[in-house]
């Protein structure tokens, strides 16, 4: 009889696995979660450290523009209740053009106002008024995945014997308690979430009777906290600790003052020597080694100056040049320099280290010191 419930319950899982994963926006990445705030499309699929860093200017701008959304709440929660992001996404695009200038033309590129003739740049006393113009006609990602959620839901808690519009109280507190397990942050998006939850211990104590509509509960808390259309703050918390900062916090993030005369200082890996850079209008090398060859931020075109240091030849950077130039290549571009970089990393003649500041610890949190190390030796020739 405990054989028949088990075999029942696994194929109510299948089967209500097949049916979240026909909702329109999976796979869908936890990091997915500001281009759905902002209705962006080219701010999902970010890196953990673009993430960041875009969150930090976000939330910053947001303080600033709208500072009765900021008492007594979390940062988190700035972002998830702004009802009009183009001002802040503005003056979060503006201080990306020198800091991640791949990334700030990704989402200039994708702005469909921007084939549209009108005004330029060059009409705007302030770039940032530029870019809240080319922003006009976002689109409502979180309304659009909203409609798509309760659809999916509802068929997946159907499938698993539940009433969709009266399902069983006990399961939104067991999808919780899924969801706060230390491995469920360990999934990175809802296709992993799914799969631990089939395949793996995800499901661990749940009675089997309801295993499958607690599967379709946990997806949905997920899904609605990441796409925004049910925010949940606890969750993203949980998934994205990096985020889950307070004011004070947040604060120590915040850009500096260039006339201060910052210094800024990274070991380097390959000779032990410290690497120190007094910030200002100019920066100026106080110590270090011939190993240091540059100091900025992961955007691969910050990784292409990196890149200069070897032996790329001129030809080639023409071609990564006519790449950038061009919407459509922009993601052959990062791939070639991504994949580029990996492979010297990988033959250990380059590393990176975070760079330090005494004076002002969290400020050049997106700053890498990166070091180039002895020739990689030749193959032998017959």
């Amino acid at each position: 009889m405990a054989g028949g419930k088990q075999d029942k319950s696994r194929a109510r899982l299948a089967l209500v696995d097949e049916i979240l994963e026909q909702a329109f926006f999976c796979p869908l990445h936890v990091n997915d979660w500001l281009g759905f705030s902002f209705g962006q499309p080219s701010l999902m699929s970010l890196e953990d450290d673009e993430l960041l860093d875009v969150f930090v200017r976000a939330a910053i701008a947001s303080e600033i523009i709208h500072p009765e959304l900021a008492e007594g709440r979390l940062p988190l929660a700035w972002l998830a209740s702004i009802g009009e992001p183009r001002p802040v996404l503005a003056q979060v695009l503006a201080s990306l053009r020198h800091d991640r200038p791949l990334l700030f033309h990704r989402v200039l590129f994708s702005l469909p106002s921007l084939g549209e003739e009108g005004a330029g740049p060059d009409d705007f006393e302030l770039m940032e008024d530029f870019l809240q113009k080319a922003l006009e006609g976002g689109l409502d990602l979180s309304g659009e995945a909203g409609s798509e959620l309760e659809v999916v839901r509802h068929r997946a808690l159907k499938a698993a014997g539940q009433d969709p519009d009266r399902p069983d109280p006990r399961l939104a507190q067991l999808a919780r308690q899924i969801l706060a397990r230390e491995e469920a942050a360990l999934c990175r998006s809802e296709t992993d979430l799914r799969l631990w939850m089939r395949l793996g211990d995800g499901l661990a104590g749940v009675e089997p009777a309801l295993a499958p509509a607690v599967m379709a509960e946990a997806w949905a808390l997920f899904c609605g906290a990441v796409t925004g259309a049910r925010p949940d703050i606890d969750i993203l918390g949980l998934w994205l600790p990096q985020l889950a900062l307070d004011a004070q916090e947040l604060a120590l993030y915040a850009p500096v003052d260039r006339r201060a005369a910052h210094v800024i200082e990274a070991v380097c890996p390959y000779c032990s020597a410290q690497a120190r850079l007094r910030l200002g209008e100019k920066v100026e090398r106080l110590s270090g080694c011939e190993h240091l060859i540059y100091v900025g931020t992961s955007d691969e075109v910050h990784l292409l100056e990196v890149l200069g240091h070897f032996e790329l030849g001129a030809d080639f950077k023409a071609l990564l040049a006519s790449y950038y130039q061009s919407p459509a290549d922009l993601d052959l571009y990062s791939t070639i320099i991504n994949d580029l970089y990996e492979m010297i990393q990988g033959q250990g003649r380059l590393e990176t280290r975070p760079v330090g500041c005494a004076t002002a610890p969290q400020a050049f949190y997106n700053l890498r010191a990166y070091f180039a190390g002895p020739p990689h030796p030749e193959s032998t020739r017959h």
